[in-house]
């Protein structure tokens, strides 16, 4: 890879193996060999072995989500070449940021779209070099193509030939963004649903405003652009991320809109059979999610600490309470967790996204779920991805944190001394406060201040019982 990234020291929930019938690797889940027979697909150490259904379709969304993640909308950082592949039980899906980590696309086949015996659960991401690339540039609509998918490598196979590309280290930049990507994905609500057609004079239209901040407006079920907020208009910050529809428009069925009012993040899914391709928007073309902090109240004050094995162990499909005992959740319900392991919702909610910092969880914004990533646990991560939440820690440890308000008050007023000044804060139902420079210049949309999180965190621990 182009860029630096740091090493990721991960630990997995067993360790890997050899024994008479082959090498269980703790990348992929453990393997019930107890009656002497195991699948092919997991003899051979992959968690896919699979004929593509629909090549065509496949092959050009693949293109399609490769030339999002070779891409950087804004800034000029050295673009990440790394699709993410997960594989379930019914579900194969390639994920993966572009350059800016301001747009982020999915590819999701479902089962109706792999021929194959066995789907087992796992996640690798490799480089989609130029190999690659000519390799899916060449298959039609009657060609035979093969997928091999193991922890450690992607293998496409067609026309006689076989390109293998190998698994590289998983950027930390990605690592936040699929953090934060997951909070806005849970928010997004379906506003309009269009054909194919009507997108291509979006997509032209986009051309000619790119420079202007764009507002959506629907007339007689047709999309426009305006560079005005009119009764009704959904804000659409940086179009030309659209582009990427181009190419794969032919291919669609349907083509859904999702939209964040409050936030300003907006979807894009494209459906084709068993086939979606997700691509979601952050509110500007500068904004990238890997700097959001949508997460970090929810981590500041959720009692996650204690209960993050027993999730993962029931996520695993090894927890005595499981109600998946043949293997891992195929979705996530923080309510089901709650109801399931004697949790409240809230605290469900807290220790799921202390794993989504590691990237375990993702969110399927048309189904309402989230589903998960076989990825190992290093929560130690936590705080050197979440500065903001470090520095609101130690800001308590130093007692730099004095509450003010009456208890009875249905707000909380603090004073937060940081540095050589002192800054006020409010925590309201409304909405939180604090005069320091960084409130006054995101307004909270880009998540809590660090003096904001210092004082729910020590409210938080003076409401908890010892």
């Amino acid at each position: 890879m182009s860029a630096l990234l740091d090493q990721f020291g991960y630990h997995y929930p067993f360790a890997s193996a050899a024994n008479d019938t082959g090498i269980q690797l703790a990348a992929c889940d453990r393997m019930d060999d107890s009656d002497g027979e195991r699948s092919i697909t997991a003899a051979k150490g992959l968690f896919l072995q699979s004929k593509l259904v629909y090549p065509r379709q496949t092959a050009r969304m693949l293109r399609a989500v490769s030339r999002v993640v070779r891409t950087h909308y804004y800034d000029a950082r050295p673009p990440q070449l790394d699709p993410i592949a997960t594989a379930s039980r019914n579900m194969l899906r390639f994920e993966g940021f572009s350059g800016c980590c301001g747009a982020y696309v999915r590819l999701d086949l479902d089962r109706a779209a792999l021929n194959a015996e066995e789907i087992r659960f796992g996640t690798t991401n490799v480089d989609f070099n130029a190999e690659m690339i000519g390799h899916l540039d060449r298959i039609g609509r009657e060609s035979d193509v093969s997928l091999d998918i193991s922890p450690e490598s992607i293998a496409l196979e067609h026309g006689g030939k076989r390109v293998v590309e190998k698994k590289v280290s998983l950027p930390t930049r990605w690592m936040k963004g699929l953090c934060e990507v997951q909070v806005y994905q849970s928010r997004l609500q379906l506003a309009h649903r269009f054909s194919p057609g009507l997108i291509m004079p979006l997509l032209q239209q986009v051309g000619r405003s790119q420079k202007h901040p764009s507002y959506l407006t629907v007339t007689a079920g047709k999309p426009r652009l305006s560079p005005r907020a009119t009764s009704g208009a959904i804000p659409v910050g940086g179009m030309q991320r659209l582009d990427t529809l181009r190419s794969i428009l032919p291919l669609l069925r349907e083509v859904h809109l999702y939209t964040d009012p409050d936030s300003g993040v907006h979807a894009w899914l494209g459906e084709s059979e068993a086939i979606r391709y997700w691509l979601v928007l952050s509110p500007e073309l500068h904004r990238g999610f890997s700097g959001e902090g949508q997460t970090l109240s929810t981590l500041a004050t959720g009692d996650w600490e204690d209960r993050v094995t027993m999730l993962e162990d029931w996520l695993a499909g090894r927890s005595e309470n499981s109600l998946n005992p043949s293997g891992p959740a195929e979705t996530i319900d923080p309510a089901e967790i709650a109801s399931t392991l004697g949790w409240s919702v809230a605290d469900a909610q807290a220790t799921l996204a202390a794993l989504a910092t590691c990237g375990l969880a993702g969110f399927d914004a048309a189904t309402g779920y989230y589903f998960q990533r076989k990825l190992p646990i290093d929560l130690s991560r936590i705080e050197k991805d979440q500065p903001r939440l470090k520095h609101a820690a130690r800001l308590v440890a130093e007692k730099a944190v004095r509450v003010t308000s009456d208890p009875v008050c249905d707000s909380v007023t603090a004073e937060v001394n940081s540095g050589d000044l002192t800054y006020f804060v409010r925590l309201k139902s409304t909405g939180d406060t604090c005069t320091c420079p960084w409130f006054s210049r995101h307004q909270g949309d880009r998540g809590p201040c660090k003096h904001v999180l210092a004082v729910r965190i020590l409210t938080h621990r003076e409401e908890t019982p010892q």
